[in-house]
């Protein structure tokens, strides 16, 4: 490479965050810079993110010497529920780097169980005992803003512990009081509204004057079970109703009780009967066996009449947030094997990430590893290991496809460096024979940040073209100081050991004239030793003869 040409290698160049809570900060990803030229890496500017729920901070400002990295290093706080994307794009006397950044911020999630209390018989003027609903965090940030939840019947009271807000993943409680002023049925709600939503809890219960137990009576709660999202192919945490015998006889004929859905199931120790006073239980738990929402009953007779227990439940699928997203390999001698680089798989479900096939890459000389076949539990991370062997000189960029009962994976790959192009013409491209005109060669680098190196030419001119005298051979700076051979009356030109900048266009020019008149026809194909062979080229030019009549006068 000519002294003092600046190049780079940027990786990763896509990054995905995932699911973030909003208002809380994803963990910091991290794209190095390596500096592959021979000079200093600086003029760092730019790289803030578009959008600024993406945060970034580097360490390059003061340069990278050759050989040498430097980082920049990322962060997502979502301020609001929804996918996003944007770029940090910068600049550097190399080039410009553009790298694509994504999140999704993820609320809060609410779970409420149970959604319906029987407080039996309480006496008028005394107060029941106390029952509790359980709010659960389901999402990603802080379960805030509880408002409301007071029943609209006075004669049920309710406090609650949730004010100063849940965690992720954390839980609160309603508490609930009876205490009937009347006899007879009574039934209410309390209402409530959170940042996830609103929720209503069922209450009832029945005020008498004087406590006279029915020879056959019986008082089961709660009456309506929610078990929120469970992972496919997992089990929740039981929930219980409770059944207390409040009559004189011992409470018996228990059957059915299996929930209509198998996906839901039921045991109880209420089958031996249940002396007067004393209680027994129905344990139900919930299993799914595909993703959605599902709602069954479990119905029961018994010596003192039925029981109808509401059952609901949201089954969740697999899925996975993957990054990153895309790598780039940059430059490497033809045979080697660069250093790995690593994609990260994160199950973001409650079911287990499986499934996991395919992933090789379509162009062999990408390779790829992975400890993903035996499964990734809900929470838990596997690696996609990717290596780069180039089997020849150029860019190359090809795909890992996989796909899983998450979804699909999609990993783009690139590796090596973009020959330089080539345009030629001559300027002009009719002259006289024995004129001279200007063999003009154009050749940019496309690369967007990584030089080209050892750029070469050899042109053999056509028949009857020869370089002229004088040759005025002239380089641009972009080329940085090739050498150039361009003997006048000879028959080619050649150009070794330019280096082009990322992004610009070296341009060379050389006189030459026709020894005669005629129709030629220039091709020729450049090189560089990082990239290998450009496009072929042509340029054609035209010389013609011109004749001087004497003037006649008459």
């Amino acid at each position: 490479m000519a002294a003092g040409v600046p190049s780079a290698w940027v990786t990763p160049l896509e990054i995905d965050f995932g699911p973030v809570g909003v208002g809380f900060s994803s963990a910091v990803h991290t794209v190095t810079i390596r500096n592959t030229g021979t000079t200093t890496l600086t003029n760092f500017a730019g790289g803030a993110p578009f959008d600024p729920q993406f945060k970034a901070s580097q360490n390059c400002a003061g340069g990278v010497a050759p050989g040498a990295s430097c980082s920049y290093f990322f962060r997502f706080t979502p301020t609001a529920v929804g996918t996003f994307t944007t770029t940090s794009n910068s600049s550097t006397n190399a080039g410009s780097f553009v790298i694509t950044l994504r999140g999704r911020g993820v609320g809060a999630g609410l779970h409420v169980t149970p959604l319906s209390l029987d407080f039996g018989r309480v006496l008028s003027g005394a107060t029941g005992a106390t029952q509790v609903v359980t709010i659960r965090n389901t999402g990603a940030t802080t379960l805030t803003n509880f408002a409301g939840g007071a029943p609209f019947d006075p004669q049920f009271s309710a406090f609650q512990n949730c004010a100063s807000g849940v965690a992720p993943g954390g839980s609160c409680q309603y508490f609930f009081n009876f205490s009937p002023k009347q006899t007879g049925v009574i039934s209410t709600s309390s209402n409530s509204s959170t940042n996830a939503g609103a929720f209503q809890i069922a209450l009832q219960g029945r005020g008498t004057m004087l406590f006279f137990p029915l020879f056959d009576d019986k008082w089961v709660t709660p009456l309506d079970l929610d078990f929120g999202p469970v992972g496919v192919g997992f089990t929740s945490p039981s929930q219980t109703v409770y059944i207390t015998n409040t009559g004189l006889f011992t409470l018996t004929s228990f059957a059915g009780g299996a929930p209509f859905d198998p996906q839901f199931s039921a045991f109880q120790n209420c089958a031996g009967g249940v002396a007067p006073g004393a209680g027994c239980q129905y344990t139900f738990f919930f299993k799914p066996e595909s993703a959605g929402f599902f709602t069954t009953t479990s119905n029961s007779s018994t010596s003192a009449g039925p029981i109808v227990i509401t059952l609901r439940g949201q089954g969740v699928g697999a899925s996975h947030s993957v990054s990153p997203l895309s790598l780039d390999f940059g430059y490497v001698p033809v045979g080697n094997i660069s250093p790995p680089q690593v994609v990260t798989i994160t199950n973001t479900s409650p079911t287990t990430l499986t499934n996991f096939a395919g992933g090789a890459p379509f162009d062999s000389q990408f390779n790829a590893t992975q400890n993903c076949a035996g499964g990734v539990p809900p929470g838990g991370s596997c690696q996609y290991t990717f290596t780069f062997q180039p089997n020849a000189l150029g860019r190359f960029t090809t795909t890992s496809s996989s796909s899983t009962n998450g979804g699909p994976i999609v990993i783009q790959l690139a590796g090596g460096v973009a020959p330089p192009t080539l345009g030629m013409r001559f300027e002009p491209s009719i002259a006289k024979v024995g004129e001279s005109v200007t063999l003009r060669y154009l050749l940019t680098n496309t690369n967007p940040y990584m030089a080209a190196t050892g750029v070469v030419f050899n042109n053999a001119l056509p028949i009857g073209v020869k370089v002229a005298s004088p040759a005025n051979a002239t380089a641009s700076p972009e080329c940085n100081g090739p050498t150039l051979t361009a003997a006048p009356g000879s028959g080619s030109i050649a150009m070794s050991n330019a280096a082009i900048i990322a992004g610009e266009t070296c341009v060379v020019t050389v006189k030459v004239f026709a020894e005669a008149a005629g129709d030629f026809l220039n091709a020729l194909a450049a090189s560089s030793v990082n990239g290998g062979a450009s496009n072929a080229a042509t340029a054609t030019f035209k010389a013609q003869y011109v004749l001087n009549l004497p003037l006649i006068v008459r």
